[in-house]
């Protein structure tokens, strides 16, 4: 029985030690590297508060559209979707940027638009996906 009560403390604590590594894998999120061959891609949603768009978000929808009409002018491959997503003119521009540098380009400068104004939200994600 002595062993047994040797036993007991050191399972306990390899138990606990497990359990720890277990969850510690859960609690860090990290966005994969993306691989340099896929398209980069970001979204900016225009949001209300349940009395339409603000000026505020419609004037950063308009510059972000001006900002991908600006690189596509320049010769820049980007794919551009618009959709409405609410009942208020909620809005969803997502573009796709072929080249990596474009799209940090276009990204900085959204961020610049969106910095400070209400009911936007610009995502780094796949035009296909949609945050909720």
């Amino acid at each position: 029985m002595s062993g047994a009560k040797r036993r007991g403390p050191v399972l306990t604590a390899l138990l606990l030690i497990a359990a720890q590594t277990a969850c510690a894998g859960n609690t860090v999120t990290q966005r994969p590297a993306a691989a340099s061959s896929e398209p980069k891609s970001f979204a900016l949603y225009a949001l209300s508060r349940g009395k339409g768009v603000p000026e505020d978000a419609s004037a950063v929808l308009a510059g972000a559209e001006k900002v991908i009409a600006d690189l596509q002018a320049r010769g820049a491959p980007i794919t551009v979707t618009k959709e409405r997503i609410g009942l208020e003119g909620e809005t969803r521009l997502c573009a796709t940027f072929a080249d990596e540098s474009v799209a940090e380009e276009a990204l900085a400068r959204v961020r610049r638009l969106v910095s400070g104004v209400d009911l936007v939200n610009l995502t780094e994600e796949p035009c296909g996906a949609k945050a909720q």
